[in-house]
């Protein structure tokens, strides 16, 4: 029993024991013997046992006895009627009485970012339910759980394994585990991938992160055995197939993959054993101020001498030991976000003043730990703040943030209130007290840490000694981004998204825009390659259609007759940059690297640099590279061409203008155009003061009123060539329109005054006001369909004029469709057809099944079918002014057309693919440089699409619900998407469908959780909002019948 050194408590044997501990065969090591002799036992003995035994026998134990003479039964009585020990225990009980809490729970009980990794160890795969025990209700009712997809995302954003083959190797983690663990994927069956896992089981995953992958491991024939033991609904308890039907051939073939696995890993290790040097890879690499981006195969050309190649290339095993050492190095190197890969991941590789920096916090830390254990209350110990400069800093902290909270109220919400107040002082930061705020950016900000990393702890105990936070559930990274807004470092409304952007060369300013590298623009400009040969398009009235306020326009429509009835040339001009920017100039390299503009709403940054991005914005007199196709009224395509030209009538009309004119109205025409049904709140929503005046157009506007009437009679023509081209690409497997739930919010900084300098880094800004937040629903119409279509044939031209000569571009493919074309077709008559066919919106648990069949989309450069879009090859060649695969399409189409206008000659069916004296881009080149590009480019996407909207609005949401800034309903509906053990997770139907969770708690007066299905709907209020990870908590106040509305509420 332990006892404190005022309060002499010894266990009863100890009491009873006059000789020391003594040595027992076979037993405990030591244990008491029991004292000889007459056994009247007084208070004073306790006295005296203190003294003896100081605090468990240790001082006893020096001492030598004889055997063990066990207590009688008359001893025993004696001692239990003459102890008062547990009456004294309930006297300390009493008066030192705290209320019991759970430290740490076994599993969440809420939706939370956050897992147990100190009590909750990896477990094998097949003991993994995450649903809740096997063949319970719970089980049962979440295998219709589904995934939200939004909008453009759809062709990016989907699982992993659907890009995996049978006979593919991976590696992963059981979760957020940091056990990695190998499998040979068997293919896809019964609508789910079997993978054979190295704990010796066969088990189904929907989506399982891969973090290396080797393809053709294992010849797919061999892995017969076990594919014939799959049953066609998953088996539970456990999830192994092979515990329920083990084959002596599948135990076999089981066999064999294990020894195939072990000889790989053995190998890996023993390569890693014989090249010690990739244990100090983050040393070698690491620059001294910038990060670095690098995939496996560049980490292992940086580590590995070059004569380890093997038909130039390192062997796999060779890539998996590299890989394994960077995964050890959790401060050196962190691969970026498994959704913007389908392969290997990239790396970032941090630069060496980070890591000198998290090195330096850690021993600071690890000081203050060390010395608080010492103390009763550390965080209000001066002597103990004061013995390093992370201390010193804690306290200047302290008063920071204090003087903070007299303006601004601290939420724990992860952002703190707004106000108008003006800032008179700003806080100054020595150079180490930078460091400091620096290691809470990149661990709060930048989350370089993986979720299972101790060195999340450095930050939460940085927060816990502020002594500021103690109100606060989690010390986590979002309570770390409010610090930084409570110190005045980052503004009280920045987005994590900001920080979420990895471009080589660059870096987020903090309140500011992203800073790029200084480019010399003039140094990479050429000649026009098309000089002396350009189309002058004079007589012909070229469409751009888009917003009033799009600066950066790079496409325009026009349609012209044909000497064949019924057939039109339909001509898709887009912006020409590719014509003067050298492919091979320092800017053609920047480009690379940060390959698009960004649209995060209140911090765009465009990909080109501003003039010279308006000097080739489509406009009267400027270059164009036109993709035209001949289309007949059917919507077959006779030919196409690709010609450089020059605009001369162009006519800026925005979408709502072209929509009144088209068929249908706003709304488009026919069943199948009609847009979803109108959310029942109002279509916009906003918070803060609004801007004085409406931003004024960028160009000449022209509206539908302004139109003669044969451009108008062309607007409709080339709308009903493309429904055409629409019918017939349906045919092939174009999927139909998807709804995204809002589009990109409306941000505007016009109220905020800001003091301070971003650049000045010794010294805290400070924020005047806060931002407008408007969020709008709006409905796709008739326009938004026409332009869709005529970037899609301007693909198509693209695809099929650069595969008639083998010309590599980045094609868009989705290979995994091609495989599954028979079980597409079966469910898309089943379950997408009719719905679609009724105009009304694709239920989401449908969307789930169709985009597990379809499959990711890749970028390849060898041209394949798109099947999303029903072509047979489609490169995107729409916006070379945004995004840099398009500017590589128009390189090499440039190149190309110069090519042939010196020889006189097509180069159809010539094979240019790796002509170096032709192309910018070689086969060779390119193929290797796309799953870098594709990653970058599904990064952007995800924070402008997803993040960064989804944060804007939890921002916008917070503000009205806590401080009041807007009207807000009471209540919402809520729509359950899936089950989980922590509760449910949904969308609120009557707030553009923002994504919320209801925790098992809140949960249980109004439901059983086994008793919720998918679809459920539940009244709900607002719990708790987190900005930070875009959480939406909700509490259900009762159970919706399918028709319910809402109640009426203030």
């Amino acid at each position: 029993m332990m006892r404190s050194s005022n309060k002499p408590y010894v266990c009863w044997r100890c009491l009873t024991a006059k000789t020391s501990l003594a040595p027992v065969p076979g037993g405990s090591r030591f244990v008491p013997q029991l004292q000889q002799g007459p056994s009247d036992i007084s208070r004073r003995s306790y006295a005296g046992a203190r003294h003896k035994y100081g605090g468990g026998g240790g001082g006893g134990g020096r001492r030598r006895g004889g055997p063990i003479t066990p207590a009688s039964d008359q001893e025993l009585a004696h001692i239990r009627e003459k102890s008062d020990i547990r009456e004294r225990l309930r006297e300390w009980e009493s008066a030192n009485r705290e209320p019991s809490r759970r430290l740490l729970q076994d599993m969440p009980a809420q939706e939370h970012p956050l897992s147990n990794f100190l009590t909750r160890p990896d477990l094998p795969f097949a003991a993994s339910e995450g649903e809740g025990e096997e063949g319970s209700e719970l089980h049962r009712n979440s295998r219709r759980n589904r995934v939200l997809f939004e909008a453009d995302e759809l062709a990016d954003l989907r699982g992993a394994t659907s890009a995996l083959l049978a006979g593919d190797l991976v590696e992963t983690r059981y979760g957020h585990g940091r056990l990695p663990v190998l499998g040979i994927c068997l293919g896809r069956h019964h609508g789910l991938q079997y993978f054979y896992i190295s704990t010796g089981e066969v088990v189904p995953e929907r989506n399982i992160p891969t973090l290396f992958t080797l393809t053709n491991f294992v010849d797919p024939a061999k892995l017969q055995p076990l594919v014939a033991i799959l049953p066609e609904e998953p088996v539970t308890k456990p999830r192994n197939v092979l515990f329920h039907n083990h084959t002596p051939a599948a135990l076999a073939t089981a066999s064999r993959l294990q020894g195939e696995l072990i000889k790989f890993y053995q190998d890996s290790v023993s390569f890693y054993q014989s090249h010690l040097t990739l244990d100090t890879a983050s040393s070698f690499l690491a620059h001294p101020e910038k990060p670095q981006y690098l995939s496996l195969e560049e980490l292992a050309d940086k580590l590995l001498p070059e004569y380890l190649k093997q038909e130039d290339r390192f062997l796999p095993h060779a890539l998996y030991a590299v890989h394994t050492a960077v995964q050890r190095d959790e401060l050196g190197f962190r691969p970026l976000n498994a959704k913007w890969h389908r392969r290997n991941y990239i790396y970032e590789v941090r630069p060496a003043s980070d890591l000198r920096i998290m090195r330096k916090v850690e021993s600071q830390v690890r000081e203050l730990v060390e010395g608080a254990a010492l103390r009763e209350d550390p965080a209000e110990s001066l002597s103990l703040l004061r013995q390093n400069s992370l201390g010193s800093f804690i306290l200047k902290a302290r008063g920071v943030i204090q003087a903070s909270r007299l303006r601004r109220e601290w939420t724990p919400h992860g952002m703190i209130g707004p106000s108008d107040e003006k800032v008179d002082n700003l806080a100054s930061w020595t150079r180490q007290e930078v460091d400091y705020i620096r290691f809470m950016e990149l661990w709060s900000c930048h989350r370089i840490v993986t979720k299972a990393s101790q060195l999340e702890s450095l930050g939460s105990t940085i927060l816990r000694l502020t002594n500021a936070y103690k109100d606060a559930d989690w010390l986590a990274h979002w309570m770390g981004f409010t610090f930084l807004q409570e110190i005045g470092w980052i503004p009280p409304w920045d987005i994590p998204a900001r920080y979420e952007y990895r471009f080589p060369d660059t870096r987020v300013h903090r309140g500011a825009d992203m800073l790029m590298p200084l480019v010399d623009v003039n140094g990479s400009l050429r000649p026009d390659i098309a000089e002396g040969h350009r189309r002058d398009w004079a007589g012909t009235t070229v469409f751009c259609v888009d917003s009033e306020h799009t600066a950066d326009v790079d496409d325009g429509f026009s349609v012209e007759p044909t000497e064949d009835p019924g057939a039109h040339w339909i001509h898709v001009h887009i912006a020409d940059p590719a014509s003067r920017i050298d492919p091979k100039s320092e800017l053609a390299r920047q480009l690379e690297k940060a390959p698009s503009s960004l649209y995060l709403a209140g911090f765009p940054n465009k990909m080109l640099p501003r003039d010279l991005e308006q000097e080739f914005s489509l406009d009267p007199g400027r270059p164009a590279l036109t993709f035209s196709a001949k289309v007949n009224e059917r919507g077959d395509m006779l030919d196409y061409k690709v010609e450089p030209g020059t605009l001369r009538n162009v006519l800026h009309v925005p979408k709502d203008e072209v929509a009144a004119i088209l068929p249908g109205g706003g709304g488009g025409g026919g069943p199948q155009q009609q847009p979803p049904p109108t959310p029942s709140a109002a279509d916009t929503f906003a918070v803060g003061r609004p801007p004085a005046a409406p931003p004024r157009p960028v160009k000449r506007i022209t509206t539908a009123a302004d139109l003669a009437q044969k451009d108008r009679d062309d607007l409709v023509l080339l709308d009903r060539l493309c429904a055409a081209l629409k019918d017939r690409r349906v045919e092939k497997g174009q999927l139909p329109h998807f709804q995204p739930r809002f589009g990109s919010p409306e941000v505007s900084f016009d109220s905020v005054v800001v003091r301070g300098d971003p650049d000045v880094l010794d010294s805290s800004l400070a924020w005047q006001g806060d931002p407008f937040i408007k969020l709008a629903w709006r409905h796709p119409t008739a326009a938004d369909r026409l332009v869709e279509r005529l970037m899609h044939t301007a693909g198509e031209v693209a695809a099929e004029w650069c595969r008639a000569r083998r010309i590599p571009v980045p094609y868009s493919t989705q290979p995994e469709a091609l495989r599954n074309l028979d079980e597409l077709a079966a469910f898309r008559r089943a379950h997408v057809d009719p719905v679609a066919a009724r105009g009304e919106p694709v239920p989401v648990d449908v969307l789930h099944g169709l985009f597990a069949l379809v499959g990711t989309s890749e970028l390849s450069a060898d041209p394949a079918p798109f099947y999303s879009v029903g072509l047979d090859a489609y490169a995107k060649a729409s916006s070379p002014l945004r995004r840099f695969a398009d500017l590589v399409v128009h390189w090499q189409i440039h190149a190309a057309l110069a090519r042939e206008r010196a020889t006189g000659r097509s180069l159809a069916g010539h094979d240019c693919s790796d002509a170096p004296d032709l192309l910018p881009w070689t086969r060779r080149a390119l193929a290797p440089a796309l799953p870098v590009l594709q990653a970058l480019q599904r990064q952007i996407k995800q924070v402008d699409n997803r993040d960064g909207p989804t944060q804007w609005a939890a921002q916008a949401l917070l503000r009205a619900w806590r401080f009041r800034e807007a009207p807000l309903p009471a209540r919402f509906a809520f729509v359950v998407d899936g089950l989980y053990p922590f509760g449910l997770r949904g969308r609120l139907e009557d707030f553009r469908g923002l994504a919320a969770s209801v925790d098992l708690a809140s949960l249980d007066p109004v439901a059983r959780l086994a008793d919720v299905h998918v679809d459920d709907r539940f009244e709900v209020e607002i719990h708790d909002i987190n900005v930070v990870t875009a959480q939406v908590s909700v509490r259900p106040l009762r159970r919706l019948a399918p028709d319910d509305a809402v109640a009426s509420s203030a």
